[in-house]
């Protein structure tokens, strides 16, 4: 049983003593019987909890925006919203949500990473409520599952129930500096067709600047999302999984049994090695920032989701980048191109009353927009860079026009139709965690990768 797992079952045992010793609460309402709210606050301010993790567009346009406008919309409703780092991961905001949202308590709505919902037991436990399909617009689940792309909902659904909509789909693109490509006198990537990763190395190598004195890099070619100062694990895997997946392996179990020696995972934890040791396109211990790295020409390249460009222009307006489809094994062979899809979704606690189940509900529709409204996407798209590919979205002449001044957005939408791309099974439960140690043990400690692999296969056998 994995310590995730086991944690819930230990705050729900304690929450189900403390229950028997207070009132009973009112018995969750199935979706579709939430009575509907009062709007009218005759009875005094009503208070909606709602916790994210931090991310400065993100944030700023919940606290400026939304929140205030729908505040303004449904007098007598007041939101209190809380922000919490999200730097390594469970560490931080998914370890501090689900302990609180276990015991009973936590906010009423949240957005949360997609790992979480097929790996940290929030469906299974009953910590979430499900979503009523008729206050977004839809007349069903089967309708809301068509409005997106095929598979982005799977790990929302369970059992005829939908429990959270997207905040963002997304999958990674390279984006690549062009001030450093220019400097260095290296054309850019093309934009119609990845290169592999053998060149985004050799390219690397040749951008590599290391300080006369000391020797210490001063600009390196390539930074992959995990580092010293931000160890967290979704990254690991995220630039793990299309690796393995393009050398013909789609997860760390094959046909249900551990597979972490096998020729792919291998591969994939030799393309680790080369970057790190072989190109020295990269180094965990030389980044500061990702953002500022990559905004103050420290950093060349990276491979990252469409939420990049205005983290990076908070740290430099002028930041000149371009975009390019995600590298692959094989440029040539179709077969090669695989990736990774995540997404953020917006939940509602199943330990609130009915009425502020309802209540969040109706603000998720609000910021989100129903079926056919593409103000709210789209604003979404502007200012924060997250996807929301609904059909409203991507029909509108607001996209359409996002997509003239920035054209580097349809990498993001193009890589759907043109790579195999799917959500990856493992990172914040025990599987992801010896992930992260065979990734550590190649790239800070040298091991050998098929000495690294076997040590992965044992720890993956050892688990239940």
């Amino acid at each position: 049983m994995s310590h995730l797992r086991l944690l819930i079952m230990v705050m729900l045992a304690v929450t189900m003593i403390a229950a028997c010793q207070l009132p009973l609460p009112s018995q969750p309402v199935p979706s579709g019987e939430i009575p509907a709210s009062d709007d009218g606050g005759e009875s005094g301010t009503r208070e909606l909890v709602l916790w994210t993790h931090e991310f400065p567009t993100f944030t700023d346009g919940l606290r400026d925006k939304w929140i205030p406008e729908f505040e303004a919309a449904h007098p007598g409703v007041k939101i209190k919203y809380e922000v919490f780092p999200y730097s390594g991961g469970i560490v931080s905001f998914d370890s501090k949500l689900l302990a609180e949202v276990s015991s009973g308590g936590g906010p009423d709505v949240w957005a949360m990473a997609s790992h979480n919902f097929n790996q940290a037991g929030y469906i299974d436990a009953g910590l979430l409520a499900p979503l009523n399909p008729a206050i977004f617009g839809y007349d069903s689940i089967a309708d809301i599952e068509a409005d997106y792309p095929p598979n982005g909902l799977n790990v929302f659904i369970r059992d005829g129930k939908i429990y959270a909509l997207l905040n963002e789909l997304t999958t990674l693109c390279l984006f690549y500096n062009e001030a450093v490509f220019d400097a260095a006198g290296i054309p850019y990537p093309a934009p119609d067709k990845p290169e592999s990763w053998q060149r985004i190395g050799a390219i690397s190598q040749q951008m590599l600047i290391t300080d006369t004195t000391t020797g210490a890099p001063t600009r390196m070619g390539y930074q992959f999302g995990f580092f010293a100062n931000y160890p967290a694990a979704e990254w690991y895997v995220q630039d793990f999984y299309p690796i393995m997946r393009q050398y013909g392996q789609a997860d760390l179990y094959a046909n249900g049994k551990p597979a972490g020696d096998s020729a792919a995972v291998v591969a994939a934890l030799q393309e680790f090695a080369d970057f790190t040791h072989v190109y020295h396109a990269y180094d965990p211990n030389f980044a500061q920032d990702w953002f500022a790295d990559f905004a103050s020409d420290r950093v060349a390249m990276v491979t990252a989701g469409p939420w990049f460009p205005s983290a990076i222009r908070a740290a430099n307006p002028a930041v000149r980048f371009g975009v390019a489809p995600h590298p692959v094994v094989d440029p040539n062979n179709p077969d090669t191109y695989q990736s990774v899809m995540y997404s953020f979704g917006w939940v509602v606690n199943a330990n609130a009353d009915a009425a502020r189940r309802q209540l969040a509900q109706e603000f998720l529709a609000f910021i989100l927009g129903k079926k056919g409204e593409a103000t709210q996407p789209l604003w979404w798209l502007e200012h924060v860079g997250v996807i929301q590919p609904r059909t409203a979205l991507l029909a509108s002449d607001g996209y359409q026009s996002l997509l003239a001044q920035d054209p580097w957005l349809r990498c993001f939408v193009d890589t759907f139709g043109t790579y195999r791309v799917d959500y990856y099974q493992h990172s914040s439960d025990e599987a992801g965690a010896a992930l992260v140690r065979a990734i550590n043990r190649v790239v800070y400690d040298q091991m050998a990768p098929a000495d690294s692999a076997r040590l992965l296969q044992n720890e993956l056998l050892l688990l239940p």
